[in-house]
């Protein structure tokens, strides 16, 4: 298993959630992410669904619309949600090992990722 798919850019975690006074709740922009994802997902990789177990790696490179500052964990909350949502793994706690890389500009923006099987790690401690 190794899948390599193709997404629009990320909203930051700060625009990510709205608060209201019933709660928080996903963002207008979130949403809308959300749909684009699953849109994208669907059409690069029909009828794909990881398994429940399956223990994943997953590499994503952030390829910013501009040169703006932005910190790269900024993006993994609502992009793994995104890819949860869409239906391709169970649940984004299948993700042991996450990396994040800022990629060159690309008009509009995108982000990559690569999903791949998680690397066996071994501990000193046990």
């Amino acid at each position: 298993m190794n899948y390599e798919i193709f997404l629009p850019f990320p909203p930051t975690v700060n625009h990510y959630y709205v608060k209201s006074r019933r709660g928080i709740y996903i963002s207008k922009k979130g949403r809308q992410f959300r749909e684009k994802v699953a849109d994208s997902i669907n059409e690069q990789l029909p009828g794909v669904v990881i398994g429940d177990d399956d223990r994943l790696k997953v590499s994503v490179t952030l390829h910013p619309m501009d040169k703006r500052k932005r910190d790269v964990d900024n993006y993994n909350k609502a992009l793994l949600d995104a890819i949860t949502h869409a239906g391709l793994w169970g649940d984004d706690s299948q993700v042991d090992q996450l990396f994040n890389y800022r990629g060159e500009i690309v008009k509009g923006g995108m982000c990559v990722v690569k999903i791949e099987p998680a690397e066996e790690i071994k501990s000193k401690f046990g």
